[in-house]
């Protein structure tokens, strides 16, 4: 991969980023599951012009790799201090948006609770279809609101800390 490849995916991973973030942030300030529907409706709008004939594509990869990376330096960060911590969160999503985002999101929390349930959450994506991907930012929203003061700049110290642990 040339250079300006390397720039042009680094600037497209933190375009897609930035857009999960504020995602996070804006479920978190309307406590509503639409920020995040309509963010992964823009990444997969992305995702039909460039390959239309395809089903996911690369803006739904990255996002997912996004959000799985957030919800471990989460689970890095909360895992062993705080007992009970994804039960926690699944209850602000419960509590926040409703029962029946709660029952979607519970399907992807194995992403907050290990590495290896965390490789299993593809198997429902299947099944949550559209909602797959909004799940995963209701919990990272969750963590953001009940550990990170609902402070988006929380997920980020976590990912500087990450970056300069080599984790």
């Amino acid at each position: 991969m040339s250079k300006a490849d390397e720039r042009e995916f680094q600037q497209v991973a933190e375009a897609i980023t930035a857009l999960l973030a504020e995602a996070v942030k804006e479920t978190v300030e309307q406590r509503s599951p639409e920020p995040a529907r309509e963010c992964v409706a823009g990444l997969v709008d992305l995702d039909r012009h460039a390959a239309p004939e395809d089903e996911g594509g690369p803006a739904e990869l990255m996002a997912t790799l996004a959000l799985v990376r957030w919800a471990g330096l989460a689970r890095v960060e909360l895992g062993e201090d705080h007992p009970g911590w994804v039960e926690d969160v699944l209850a602000w999503v419960e509590e926040t948006l409703g029962k029946r985002y709660r029952a979607r999101a519970r399907y992807t929390s194995g992403a907050l609770r290990s590495e290896e349930e965390a490789g299993e959450i593809m198997i429902y994506a299947g099944a949550l279809r559209d909602d797959f991907l909004p799940s995963l930012v209701w919990l990272i929203a969750g963590a953001v609101a009940l550990h990170g003061g609902g402070d988006i700049a929380w997920l980020r110290d976590l990912e500087r800390s990450a970056t300069l642990s080599g984790r």
